[in-house]
């Protein structure tokens, strides 16, 4: 008999607690690099708990590369990943199905550096002739230069480009091993700019952008299957994500602390310069009034024609196939 009514009075006190909370639902996002500014919006998202606020646990992981992190997401080893629209294109023209959905370079965010030392100041493509350029060896760069070449009405091979590990082409460049450096703006730019003080150089840069190459730069990839099974995770993952990004251009000091809270190692001033450069590549200019992330069908076409010139690739794919606004809503 007690033991009867202890089980009823547990059955009674079980009936008035409240439901637990439903689980987060988990999405994997590979940020194609190491962490840093460029994919800042993302890390910002999680230690200010907008993800959380979504219902979303976000495993946020290094990666290795445009390429191969667009491979990994179609292959569906992560849900999202920050990818560029060359890297899509190519994924789908050897028979991937992934898709850009979100902008976060409304422009292309990548020139050539050089260390002012009195003898190099390009200004121009025409002055880069003859010039070595360190680039990674599965960098879109190694396509993208000789095309950016021909559309200024220069020869192709009028630099010299060498296929070097990422991790040593910001060295190579500061010690004069080569003469250019490909570098990209909220990532190694601002390390460049680092290493080269310590070492009392200066590095400048030119911009592909400010000679005719205008295309999209880095969004949020993602597969057609998640798209299909998992679209409303993908909605709350870009809606925490924008909410990351335009807290972060507009604390800049505070997101600084915030993702060097998740990454200690990080060094807090190259950060800064990263964020302060990512920030600036938010919007588009051409069209202020499109939220973060809008995708305009023009400079999508732009980026497509461009891009299957320069690999040489995709010319049978529809590139509405290739990118939507649909989660943005």
């Amino acid at each position: 008999m007690f033991r009867l009514k202890v089980a009823t009075g547990l059955l009674c006190v079980l009936s008035f607690m409240p439901a637990a909370a439903g689980a987060a639902e988990k999405i994997t996002y590979n940020m194609a690099w190491l962490p840093q500014g460029s994919v800042g919006g993302t890390i910002v998202a999680k230690a200010k708990g907008f993800f959380a606020e979504e219902g979303l646990d976000v495993e946020l992981t290094r990666g290795y590369g445009g390429q191969r992190t667009v491979n990994e997401v179609d292959q569906g080893v992560f849900d999202v990943g920050y990818g560029d629209p060359p890297s899509v294109i190519l994924n789908n023209a050897n028979g991937g199905r992934t898709v850009l959905i979100g902008a976060i370079n409304a422009r292309w965010p990548a020139g050539l550096c050089y260390v002012e030392d009195g003898k190099r100041h390009p200004k121009t493509p025409a002055d880069l002739k003859g010039m070595t350029v360190a680039g990674g060896a599965g960098s879109p760069v190694q396509n993208i230069v000789p095309a950016w070449l021909k559309m200024n009405g220069l020869p192709p091979d009028s630099i010299k480009l060498l296929r070097m590990e990422p991790a040593v082409i910001n060295g190579a460049l500061i010690e004069g091993r080569v003469d250019l450096a490909e570098c990209w703006e909220g990532a190694n730019m601002p390390l460049l700019d680092f290493t080269a003080a310590q070492a009392n150089k200066k590095v400048n840069h030119i911009l592909y952008r400010d000679f005719g190459l205008h295309i999209y730069g880095n969004g949020f990839v993602t597969s057609q299957k998640m798209m299909k099974e998992r679209p409303e995770a993908l909605r709350k993952f870009l809606r925490a994500s924008y909410r990351g990004y335009r807290y972060m251009a507009a604390n800049i000091d505070d997101s600084v602390n915030a993702i060097a809270g998740l990454y200690p190692t990080l060094n807090k001033g190259v950060l800064a310069g990263q964020i302060k450069q990512t920030a600036d590549l938010l919007s588009d200019p051409e069209h202020p009034g499109k939220d973060m992330g809008f995708l305009r069908d023009d400079r999508m076409a732009s980026t497509f024609k461009f891009t299957t010139e320069a690999f040489g690739v995709g010319e049978k794919l529809d590139v509405k196939q290739l990118y939507t606004n649909e989660f943005l809503k």
